[in-house]
């Protein structure tokens, strides 16, 4: 009895020693985030992820600690934004602060956490100041939007995903005076925007015009890098990336021919309305109703099928799709 009274007082101490994890959520805004390496080693639980698979994603990065009871009571919380937004381009990644045991990995697969965990992680513009738990809201451009108290940052997360919907405005670090117009529609929502900086390029003298392609040019790079990602990743979602970057910048060719790959693949249409029916099973379950067990086992069948491709992105697609099914399993077996 008194080591769990041990562990309840050190675990409510390490919730409240830190005022930036018991106050109203700091706001750290702007902070460009490099995401930590997410080495197998540090590997708990989940789906693993690398930080290019993060690029474009709306990431609620949570310091938690498995003897902290603020921590634990967060965690279904954090199950539900995962359910109700992982399939608009969000997730959430728990980093484990504390000694790791297995009564960790045992209390992940108890709550049924489809998030990934990995343990002692650090974001360095992003620090955890020390107490538990401590949450950073990162946007889908990769800058930090708020840090603080998890359940203070909950409500700001369909606002930063309805963002990243619309199209994020890429020229917002700019101060504008000439060019205020721009702010507006150079916007990542798929329209052609790369005739409204083309002009400026020419505007050598105008340090405003420079900014703003300079901005544009960041924005580029970054868009590049998670088309890239995803084709390696997540081939379903690359070839409307592809498509959206290259009405957005008809300038672009180097993703060409993997576009053409993509689309020559018959088995994609087939996977994603796969995908599509998976994503049905998830929200049902996220309402709490039930998922037939005679839908699971239809959906991993034709799955299966796929998986014996040899066609790499035919195989990288049935593999996301068995780990989706599999938690989807797990989950529909435990609460019977």
């Amino acid at each position: 009895m008194r080591t769990l009274t041990t562990l309840f007082l050190a675990g409510t101490l390490a919730a409240v020693t830190a005022p930036a994890c018991i106050h109203a959520a700091e706001t750290g805004k702007g902070a460009k985030v490099t995401y930590p390496a997410f080495d197998d080693s540090k590997y708990i639980h989940g789906p693993k992820i690398t930080a290019s698979s993060l690029k474009g994603k709306v990431v609620f990065f949570e310091y938690w600690g498995i003897n902290c009871p603020p921590c634990i009571a967060s965690m279904p919380h954090l199950q539900e934004l995962q359910d109700k937004y992982q399939s608009k381009g969000f997730t959430v990644v728990g980093s484990h602060r504390q000694g790791l045991s297995p009564r960790v990995k045992q209390f992940l697969e108890e709550k049924n956490i489809s998030f990934p965990v990995y343990q002692g992680l650090d974001i360095p513009a992003a620090s955890c100041p020390g107490g538990l738990p401590h949450a950073v809201l990162i946007g889908a451009n990769g800058k930090v939007v708020a840090k603080g108290y998890p359940p203070e940052l909950y409500d700001l997360v369909k606002k930063e995903v309805l963002k990243a919907e619309r199209g994020l405005p890429i020229l917002e670090d700019v101060e504008l005076n000439k060019y205020k117009s721009l702010a507006k529609t150079v916007v990542s929502n798929g329209s052609n925007i790369e005739s409204k900086i083309t002009p400026l390029r020419k505007k050598t003298d105008d340090e405003e015009a420079q900014a703003v392609c300079a901005a544009f040019d960041d924005w580029l790079g970054d868009a590049k890098d998670m088309v890239q990602a995803q084709i390696s990743t997540n081939p379903l979602e690359a070839v409307s990336a592809i498509t959206r970057l290259k009405t957005a910048v008809p300038s672009v060719k180097e993703f060409d021919e993997a576009l053409a790959t993509l689309k020559a693949n018959k088995d994609l249409p087939r996977l994603a309305d796969i995908n599509k029916k998976i994503s049905a099973l998830e929200q049902r379950k996220a309402k709490g109703r039930k998922v037939a067990e005679a839908d699971l086992k239809s959906l991993t069948q034709a799955v299966d099928k796929f998986a014996e491709s040899d066609n790499e992105a035919t195989q990288t697609v049935a593999a996301n799709l068995k780990k989706s099914l599999s938690a989807l399993a797990a989950s529909s077996s435990d609460e019977k």
